[in-house]
């Protein structure tokens, strides 16, 4: 197997906002490109991620208006992120598809990807989970 992130994200273009883009203006870059995260940056630095999630959960279903809400009061500031380098098994380690559904992927600390867990092709995650289930069970003593 020799599915990289690098190949997984090739020629995809990065889509990102500014912590006080407006939701409804974060919201329909994510329609008009079809993406299910955005990254939020200041200048060149990742501050946050926003997800179709971050969007329902934080906003919507809490009765913030999406005209009147920053892209920052609703982000994950901070988020985790894997570099482009890293084996496919390293984003899964970071609790892919567990944890978060999308991540951002740096080469040398510029954002050049968000990788979604449905990016990851079913064997990487198959073996992985099945690496799980190994490591627990020895930890277990077996």
């Amino acid at each position: 197997m020799s599915t990289t992130l690098r190949k997984i994200l090739a020629g995809r273009p990065v889509h990102s906002v500014t912590p006080d883009t407006s939701l409804r203006a974060a919201a329909r870059v994510m329609a008009e490109h079809g993406a299910g995260a955005i990254v939020v940056t200041e200048g060149d630095r990742l501050v946050g991620i926003l997800s179709e999630r971050d969007i329902v959960f934080r906003a919507v279903a809490q009765g913030l208006h999406s005209d009147d809400t920053p892209v920052r009061a609703v982000m994950t500031a901070d988020p985790v992120t894997v570099d482009v380098d890293e084996p496919v098994s390293n984003a899964l380690a970071k609790r892919l598809g567990d944890a978060f559904r999308h991540l951002p992927v740096t080469e040398g600390g510029t954002v050049v990807g968000v990788l979604s867990f449905r990016d990851i092709p079913a064997e990487y995650v198959m073996m992985y989970e099945h690496f799980r289930e190994m490591q627990g069970a020895r930890a277990d003593g077996m």
